[in-house]
């Protein structure tokens, strides 16, 4: 009776420990999210580098440190094409956007002050904006100013993102088997199937998102060009950028070219707003199906919460970093609960082929290959 006893001690002191342990681990993954953010943006631009070179090696026939060589000087010239070819335009334009953008809120206020109405509710949004009414808002925004981050901070983060995702793309195996060492070898056939298929969809969604990126900036520069509106680049880049943060980015970028719009009149800033309009529309319901047949898909409802989640647990980058961290977590969710709990082989990861769907970890190669 009493080895009996000593023994339920020990079990209970043994779960107690373990639960404590998770309690306290939880607590630090929390306390330094901002680090694993960064690690995670490291780790996708590594994806995109490695998906790159993958591309270069099958049609140019190179070795793998070759292919992704020739990957990353071709990223690197892009980018000095278009500076070289719009950066001093760009430029320009991005000056004279935040001399404008000043100006033209304020034309709109004395537009919006025309009118009692209008002016009233005009202030109580303006008062929830800068928390003097004590509004949640006013905190939620408070908030997110804590957590904006000065320019010279932002780049020492940038430059060690893109050193981190030049090591992760160089030799990811190392970080993989690493990853999967950490885990109870029963489970480790699984973990390894989650890294490659997360990886996989990880590659997809990124190309479909450089896509949609790109047909947004391309539009909105051309039509807001057509229409006469300032600065017509620098909103088109702006609005093509904000589509890595779904639904809630663009919707966000169309407010400054509407605002210019209505410092050449009225009727501009219509047709500008239908544009927008437009444009998303197009985006929406033509192009995205088109790239989600080869690419990711998720619900827009999923995405449209997913990115408010990740604001507020976890800052702008966390809003940044929605999608792709939503993508990641649903294949595992798939690999771990859908195949491993619920027993569905058939299941299939985002991004995934249909064959992929019934591999088992057991029957996978390397994940970061």
């Amino acid at each position: 009776m009493a080895d009996g006893a000593l023994s339920r001690s020990e079990n209970f002191a043994g779960k107690v420990a373990a639960v404590l342990f998770a309690a306290i681990l939880a607590l630090l993954l929390f306390a330094l999210r901002h680090v694993l953010l960064l690690v995670f943006g490291a780790i996708l631009i590594a994806v995109g580098l490695r998906g790159l070179a993958g591309l270069i090696q099958r049609y140019a026939r190179l070795s793998k440190a070759g292919s992704l060589a020739v990957a990353g000087l071709v990223l690197v010239g892009v980018l000095v094409g278009i500076f070289w070819l719009l950066g001093a335009q760009i430029a320009a334009q991005i000056s004279q956007l935040t001399e404008t953008l000043p100006a033209a809120w304020s034309s709109l206020r004395e537009r919006i002050a025309e009118n009692d109405f209008a002016s009233s509710v005009f202030d109580e949004i303006q008062g929830a904006i800068s928390g003097t009414n004590g509004s949640q808002f006013g905190a939620y925004a408070s908030r997110i100013g804590a957590f904006t981050m000065s320019a010279a901070g932002a780049t020492l983060e940038l430059f060690l993102v893109i050193v981190g995702a030049v090591f992760f793309a160089v030799n990811p195996n190392v970080y993989v088997n690493g990853a999967v060492a950490l885990a109870p070898e029963q489970h480790r056939g699984q973990i390894r199937e989650a890294l490659g298929a997360s990886a996989h969809a990880l590659r997809r969604w990124l190309l479909g998102t450089l896509l949609s990126m790109a047909f947004i900036a391309v539009t909105v520069s051309l039509g807001l060009w057509a229409l006469g509106v300032p600065a017509f680049l620098a909103l088109g880049l702006l609005c093509g950028l904000a589509q890595f943060v779904p639904l809630i980015g663009p919707t966000l970028a169309a407010a400054p070219g509407i605002l210019l719009a209505l410092t050449v009149g009225p009727d501009t800033a219509l047709w500008a707003a239908l544009l927008y309009f437009a444009t998303a529309q197009i985006e929406a319901n033509v192009l995205t199906p088109m790239i989600q047949q080869r690419a990711v898909s998720m619900p827009p409802a999923l995405l449209l919460f997913g990115v408010i989640a990740g604001g507020l647990l976890l800052g702008p980058l966390g809003a940044l970093f929605a999608t792709p961290l939503i993508v990641v977590i649903s294949v595992f969710v798939v690999v771990f609960y859908v195949r491993g709990v619920l027993g569905d082989d058939d299941a299939k990861a985002p991004g995934a082929s249909p064959r992929q769907g019934r591999k088992r970890g057991s029957q996978r190669g390397t994940a970061a290959e």
